[in-house]
């Protein structure tokens, strides 16, 4: 019988981790003194801790390990950080609201807008420990996708939201100053989307529950619609690397959705469920696609939730290889 390295054309490595690997290689892990192969996991969301609150139309920014979920319906201040297994208190928000939107790592968070009372326009920065204003935007909003970057909240886009003065309008951030920025035509409440301010996507409203539109840094075109209807969804991710997840159908209120899918910058691939159908479920920590916390939500009809998934891409796993 051949052996393993004539027919791969190598030795059976002995290495502490998998760096280095390749799908289909197999491996001596010498820290766990077990043989392995590189496999591919599928997508998946799995149930974690409940948020210490019950809301809907929260917030969030951080990554799936490191982030801050905030606010919510009717309009609460509270303020908490997730580390990968729990939550923890976190200094309140400075206002009692909902329906806004946010983005950045967990010491860099950039928000803007939200509600109840007249749709606001201010906007609030956080560095791990405080909340600190910002000047307001051009124009308030709420149900809208907020869009920064990874790093320090030098630059950010707002689009999208209610009431109509915000319907199809981009408000820019550029770290001091919000500027008006590119129209984006037909927008309304109930989207999310994911990027940054040089190239992203946003997803679903109101009005149109499987829309897509794309943006390059400089203006926003229509994009391929989603298979499935995620008006007041989630979402998160990059331009390139994105996913959108829950929602309703239009008119709203409509069947609330568990489906999730990925997004490649053109097409859209239907991905793995969420364990429970939800709308409203904004409150989310991103940095890229394969990596979501969503928590609260609106199982229906109409409701609040404290419940949170977890969402893993598909990717690269290290799998045990087993004798009988």
């Amino acid at each position: 019988m051949a052996e393993y390295r004539e027919i791969q054309g190598a030795a059976v490595q002995s290495l502490a981790n998998n760096t280095g690997t390749i799908e289909g290689q197999i491996w001596y892990d010498t820290t766990n003194n077990k043989f392995k192969v590189e496999g591919v996991s599928t997508a998946a969301w799995a149930t974690v801790a409940v948020l210490p609150y019950t809301t809907r139309d929260a917030s969030g920014f951080g990554t799936q390990t490191a982030g801050v979920i905030f606010g919510g319906f009717p309009g609460v201040s509270t303020a908490v950080e997730w580390n990968g297994s729990s939550y923890t208190s976190a200094t309140a928000y400075p206002a009692s609201v909902s329906g806004l939107d946010s983005d950045g790592p967990q010491i860099a968070g950039l928000t803007a807008g939200g509600s109840p009372g007249p749709m606001n326009n201010t906007s609030n920065d956080y560095n791990g420990t405080a909340w600190t204003a910002n000047p307001t935007m051009p124009v308030g909003r709420t149900g809208h996708a907020t869009m920064g970057n990874t790093a320090a909240q030098t630059a950010a886009l707002a689009t999208g939201g209610e009431p109509g003065s915000a319907t199809g309008t981009t408000s820019d951030w550029d770290g001091s100053t919000w500027t008006v920025g590119a129209a984006n035509p037909g927008w309304a409440q109930g989207t999310s989307g994911g990027g940054t301010p040089a190239a992203a996507f946003v997803n679903a409203d109101v009005n149109d529950g499987d829309k897509t539109h794309d943006y390059d840094g400089t203006s926003w075109t229509s994009g391929n619609n989603s298979n499935n209807q995620h008006n007041y969804g989630g979402a998160g991710g990059l331009a390139t690397v994105g996913i959108t997840f829950g929602g309703t159908q239009v008119p709203n209120p409509g069947v609330r959705t568990a489906q999730a899918e990925r997004y490649d910058g053109t097409c859209w691939t239907t991905d793995a469920s969420m364990n429970e159908a939800t709308s409203n479920s904004h409150g989310k920590c991103t940095v890229s696609g394969p990596a979501i916390l969503a928590a609260g939500g609106n199982p229906g009809p109409p409701g609040s939730s404290n419940a949170s998934e977890e969402y893993t891409g598909a990717g690269p796993a290290s799998l045990i290889i087993t004798t009988t």
